[in-house]
């Protein structure tokens, strides 16, 4: 049952695949369509499983698989992993087969109570405090999730969206605590640099920073006080962006994609701030924080991770990974940018980085079944995070 001995394997396979068929089906709904997902506008039904479909499945398949290395343990491994597996897929497929909502909710919660046990429980038993921050954002996400489904079945009125953005700036804070840990690690063992020490300050400043945007983006997105909030937020991160950083990055293909999305989250608590101002839509801040931060990230993290865990080389992994990068990298530029440019071809825009998503997350399956889907080679070649 090796599929199923660490959640990288099931939940980095299928968040990638899943990845590919939402956006398609999202591709086939935009800009006009008739159809609804249970219930759910297509809008809506593409907001809430870019978050709690495919983000959420790579941040489970990473945090499941270290916390079994952290506690030294088999928290989340053979059928209890794929009790949550199957959980996680059952909703997926529930919303594009037009299941019931309440059905749909029920495994959908089911799936985020799972994770939030299958992590906190081994932290809590082992006492590592310093994790305790990603527990409550798991915590946290059910209640974010909670809130979408009662705002979707009618019980709150607004709550639907609101439940998405939360989550999306949860997922959001969860990869930026990952950001902060793997980052400087990842730049300075490719390069081969000298440790530099992280600034406590700008990390609690990060942290408070990034959670009074998130308020501000659910509740206020257009208010002046979102820009006083996210301006400063951004030069706070980009002081830190700069520290992390070596022109050199740009010649280890696992590594600058790193980068990347973490510049494009800058980029996207800047639009932010001109959102505040009323001067432009806040879905284009929330997109650059989402196709070009998560998607991104992601993707990378999990390239990077199933070669490391599968007893791979990490400074070797296939060739066409690089396109995959390349692609989310423009289809994240075209999304964002270039509707701010030129505004009159927001739909070309949309439709070129919907198919660009699913070329690159169809590309990277493609190369990551072999490894995922097989036994790990014996030779023990890798570098295990």
């Amino acid at each position: 049952m090796f599929f199923f001995d660490r959640a990288f394997r099931s939940f980095f396979l299928g968040g990638s695949l899943f990845a590919v068929v939402a956006m398609l089906v999202w591709w086939l709904n935009y800009p006009q369509s008739s159809s609804s997902f249970s219930g759910v506008s297509p809008m809506l039904w593409h907001a809430h499983e870019m978050v709690f479909g495919y983000a959420l499945a790579t941040v489970t398949g990473f945090l499941l698989t270290a916390v079994m290395n952290w506690t030294r343990s088999d928290s989340a491994s053979g059928v209890s992993l794929m009790g949550v597996f199957l959980l996680w897929l059952s909703a997926r497929i529930g919303f594009l087969w037009g299941a019931p909502l309440e059905a749909i909710m029920a495994l959908d919660m089911l799936f985020n109570l799972g994770l939030f046990v299958h992590f906190a429980w081994p932290v809590y038993r082992r006492k590592l405090w310093a994790q305790a921050g990603l527990a409550a954002k798991f915590l946290l996400l059910i209640f974010a999730n909670g809130v979408f489904y009662a705002g979707a079945l009618g019980w709150l009125d607004h709550a639907a969206l609101c439940g998405v953005v939360l989550g999306l700036f949860l997922v959001l804070a969860i990869n930026l605590t990952m950001m902060r840990r793997l980052i400087p690690f990842f730049t300075e063992k490719a390069l081969g640099l000298a440790e530099r020490p992280n600034s406590n300050l700008l990390d609690q400043l990060a942290l408070v920073g990034f959670l009074a945007l998130m308020v501000a983006a659910t509740f206020f997105p257009t208010h002046w006080f979102t820009t006083v909030i996210a301006w400063p937020l951004a030069a706070v991160h980009l002081l830190r962006f700069k520290a992390w950083y070596h022109p050199k990055v740009w010649s280890v293909v696992l590594l600058w994609p790193l980068h990347f999305s973490y510049g494009f989250m800058i980029f996207g608590m800047v639009l932010y701030g001109f959102a505040g101002l009323d001067w432009l839509a806040p879905s284009l801040a929330l997109h650059a924080l989402a196709a070009g931060g998560i998607g991104l990230l992601c993707s990378s993290m999990m390239a990077r991770i199933s070669l490391g865990h599968t007893n791979r080389n990490v400074f070797d992994p296939p060739k066409a990974v690089f396109w995959v990068f390349g692609i989310l990298a423009v289809a994240a530029i075209v999304r964002v940018v270039l509707p701010i440019v030129d505004m009159s071809h927001y739909v070309l825009w949309m439709h070129f980085s919907q198919l660009g998503w699913v070329v690159a997350f169809g590309l990277l399956t493609v190369l990551y079944v072999p490894i995922l889907a097989r036994p790990s080679p014996e030779k023990d070649t890798g570098i295990r995070l």
